[in-house]
């Protein structure tokens, strides 16, 4: 487990982002974190930042990883 003094570097993440027109909606992938806890950690602030309150799938469903 990381320490919470470490610190990400985020400038190596993509995104692709999907707008469906019909529904607007928006569908947005994210790549290149270097662990679940990278991507968690940068998802929390991403929706802290947006105003949404941020849960993973994994907090609410016990689910197996799908690759």
């Amino acid at each position: 487990m990381m320490n919470k003094n470490d610190k990400y570097t985020d400038k190596l993440i993509t995104a692709m982002v999907f707008h469906a027109e019909d529904t607007n909606g928006l569908v947005i992938h994210l790549n290149g974190f270097t662990s679940q806890e990278h991507a968690n950690k940068f998802c929390r602030k991403l929706m802290k930042n947006s105003g949404i309150e941020y849960k993973s799938i994994r907090e609410l469903f016990d689910l197996p990883t799908i690759h």
